[in-house]
């Protein structure tokens, strides 16, 4: 009743909500750690005493979001605190009675009741009840109360936002960072709402994993929810890819009409025991509806069980993106189309709408895209007439609540870091950020490219240092290959997060210094292939053709074949217009020829910068008269998106890595 939340300590309590209507403290559990200590130690202490290695602190609404629908903000360090001391007695107590089975304590941290990929407002989809900050600065308060109060590790659970979840994860960071204190190992644990296998906010089990790789959690899996028997395959799909410990903690089946739950701990154990035999677990337990009695039954169950063994690692990892699915950049994936139509810079029909601020027809630019066959998507927002971090962060979070935009990862692409920022703070998938480069010196690179890493992101490094942009071969490689060591000795960074964009330069210019820019890209990233494992390659591919504006078609046939030669080099990924690429094969023989002697720099009279000076301003100004055989100046095939997409993944890699990995200092 209410005067069981009350206690003594707020029997006085007379808070009016924003209605004017008297706070009832009636459901607050987290406040029985105040009213009721006694009755929350023995709850812990029932647990334990059952089997449990393992019993969360009575503080999963502990935040100041959560507690502010109470009023308590002011209490929530005290209630994590005091949560986590109680949890503590009771694993004192009853591992002095059993000394030989050591007992722990996990600081509960929910999901609160906000969420940062979802609009509560059917009118206005980019609108949100939080912001990331303060959802962040919310869940550091909550992680200092539990850390001061002695737990031994923090469980993030049933996570049904993954973003609300990254933010959870960066706030862990945040607290250890500020106070130097040695951080302690992190459970995550999802919660998928129905048989579709995904979570609230619409990711998979699979996307989110990939997700929130970058906690290096000690233990990943899933919660509440489904019973056992019908999450089994959801958690087979996690196993099949966490390269670390997971865990499952199902309710005792679904709830029924009563809001109860039906499965006995026989059942229930059963159900469990079926994991256990196949050697899926490593970590398991009861979420609603589980009594002491239930994990008495499931340890006795699976005691003989051998533990899920760990996978072995590959040597050279390979990059994974998600959205709301995972996005898997495997070899025989070959190459990935990144979306420019929702880039200030690479649509003029898209500024032009962004610029009259009308994103409903900026996303159905956005939604062409993706009908094109896009694989990632490209967005950036740097602009004189707009703020872009405010546009960045309405368009992203308007992207996320569009199934057929959101199922794609996202390029957060910015020259100004607070853009991106503004963009990683919207987005739960794991995004790539494009770019940092050394050009800010070398302390700068280092603290973006940790924030890349707390965001759970992949990165684009520019070939640019202090000295200016990489030109020739030498000085691209040079660049890269320091970048690379620099992120690997001083932050770890994971080699296969790693994208270099090794400069796509104009050529054909007239001047002779610029001949070898399209050559020296190819010759650079295989150079960078073979000596800096796992990373991959982009480029912008529009730079190559600058001198050509205003022929499209001498443009396009440029960037066919400059792919057709860069692909099986190491590019793997290029910011294009998808749909808008001919084949190679669609291409006249005669411009393929052309397109290839100036990109490569070579031909055997060495006038072939000429002739394609002379190629494009007859394509510019066609003669009058064209003889019959001679034909268009010309020619491209059409084909279709689809097509495009074929031809590009079966151009295969050529080049090997068998480097060592630069381990961190």
């Amino acid at each position: 009743e209410e005067a069981d939340y009350r206690g003594d300590r707020f029997k006085d309590f007379n808070a009016i909500d924003a209605n004017g209507v008297p706070v009832s403290l009636k459901g607050n559990n987290d406040l029985l750690i105040f009213s009721k200590p006694d009755l929350v130690k023995d709850i812990h202490k029932e647990y334990f005493a059952a089997g449990s290695d393992i019993c969360e602190t009575n503080t999963f609404n502990g935040t100041g979001i959560s507690q502010a629908e109470y009023k308590m903000q002011e209490v929530v360090y005290e209630m994590n605190k005091v949560g986590a001391e109680l949890a503590k007695k009771a694993a004192a107590e009853v591992t002095k009675a059993e000394p030989h089975k050591p007992r722990f304590v996990a600081g509960a941290v929910g999901p609160t009741s906000r969420t940062l990929s979802v609009s509560p407002s059917v009118e206005d989809p980019s609108f949100r009840n939080v912001t990331w900050d303060e959802l962040v600065e919310s869940y550091v308060e909550q992680i200092g109360g539990l850390v001061d109060g002695g737990v031994d590790l923090l469980m993030i659970e049933t996570i049904f936002d993954t973003q609300n979840a990254k933010a959870a994860i960066f706030a862990v960071d945040e607290y250890f960072e500020r106070t130097k204190k040695e951080r302690l190992p992190v459970m995550l644990s999802a919660t998928i709402v129905d048989n579709s296998g995904r979570t609230l906010s619409g990711q998979t089990i699979e996307a989110f994993y990939i997700s929130v790789k970058h906690a290096k959690a000690f233990t990943v899996g899933i919660n509440c929810a489904l019973g056992a028997a019908q999450m089994k395959k959801f958690y087979k799909m996690l196993c099949d890819m966490n390269t670390g410990w997971c865990h499952v903690y199902p309710n005792a089946g679904l709830p029924n009409a009563m809001g109860g739950y039906d499965e006995d701990p026989d059942i229930f154990s059963n159900n469990l025991y079926d994991y256990a035999k196949d050697g899926l677990l490593n970590f398991v337990g009861g979420c609603c509806g589980t009594f002491p009695s239930h994990i008495k039954a499931l340890a006795d169950r699976v005691k003989e069980c051998k533990p899920r063994q760990l996978p072995e690692l590959p040597k050279y990892p390979v990059m994974q993106l998600s959205g709301l699915e995972p996005c898997i950049l495997t070899p025989e994936k070959g190459f990935q189309l990144v979306g420019e139509r929702c880039n200030l810079m690479g649509s003029a029909k898209f500024k032009k709408l962004v610029d009259a601020y009308k994103w409903d027809e900026a996303m159905e630019v956005c939604l062409a895209q993706c009908e094109k066959k896009a694989d990632i998507l490209d967005f950036n927002f740097d602009s004189d007439l707009i703020d872009g971090q405010s546009a960045m962060g309405k368009f992203m979070r308007l992207c996320v609540t569009e199934p057929n935009v959101a199922r794609l990862p996202f390029m957060i692409d910015s020259s100004k870091w607070p853009v991106i920022e503004e963009g990683l703070k919207c987005v739960q998938g794991k995004s790539i950020v494009n770019s940092i480069s050394l050009k800010v010196g070398e302390e700068e690179f280092l603290r973006q490219a940790k924030l890349v890493m707390r965001f759970g992101a992949a990165v684009v490094i520019m070939a640019f240092d202090e000295q200016g942009q990489a030109a020739t071969f030498e000085d691209k490689v040079r660049i890269c290959q320091r970048s690379y060591k620099l992120l690997r000795e001083k932050l770890n960074f994971p080699p296969e997060d790693i994208i270099f964009d090794c400069n796509v330069l104009t050529i054909a210019t007239g001047l002779p210094e610029h001949n070898g820019y399209g050559i020296d890209f190819i010759n650079a990233v295989a150079e960078i292939k073979r000596t800096c494992p796992c990373v991959s390659f982009s480029g912008g591919l529009s730079n190559l053709s600058f001198s050509f504006r205003g022929l499209n078609s001498v443009r396009d046939a440029m960037h066919s074949v400059f792919l057709y030669h860069c692909i099986p080099k190491g590019l793997n990924m290029s910011i294009v217009n998808p749909g808008g690429l001919p084949r190679y094969e669609d291409i006249d023989e005669n411009t393929r020829k052309l397109c290839e002697e100036v990109i490569l720099n070579k031909s055997a009279d060495g006038n072939h910068v000429e002739r394609f000076l002379e190629f494009a301003e007859r394509v510019k100004n066609p003669p009058a008269v064209v003889a019959a055989p001679a034909g268009p100046v010309l020619k491209i095939q059409k084909s279709t998106p689809e097509q495009q997409k074929a031809h590009f993944a079966s151009l295969k890699l050529e080049v090997t890595c068998s480097a060592e990995h630069v381990m961190p200092e």
